[in-house]
């Protein structure tokens, strides 16, 4: 995601409170166990909680929010999980990204 969640002494001064960031996703999915047998990623079957984990694969929007409002939104194809394939970002700043993904990358 276009800097979303990024790590560093850059993450504490933008403003955003992560840990009250709500996520939700409406679309095709697939298990993780099902990716790692499949298309060779054996990282995406481990799990550190005793939950069912489904992971994003196919046509899909997903939605960060804090709060009420919407920060990052993007409506497009999913690769186990990643933004892959035709798809539309809107980052928090409201620009749109609009074009091919892979692996969560904007490919110009």
């Amino acid at each position: 995601m276009f800097g979303l969640f990024k790590k560093g002494p850059e993450a504490d001064n933008d403003g955003l409170d992560y840990d009250s960031v709500t996520v939700h996703y409406d679309g095709e999915v697939l298990s993780p166990d099902y990716i790692a047998d499949t298309l060779s990623k054996p990282e995406s079957a481990e799990q550190s909680y005793p939950y069912h984990m489904l992971v994003p694969h196919g046509l899909g929007k997903l939605t960060y929010k804090l709060h009420d409002a919407v920060i990052e939104q993007y409506e497009g194809g999913f690769e186990a999980g990643q933004y892959q394939g035709k798809g539309a970002l809107i980052d928090r700043y409201g620009e749109v990204h609009e074009g091919g993904f892979k692996e969560n990358l904007l490919v110009k």
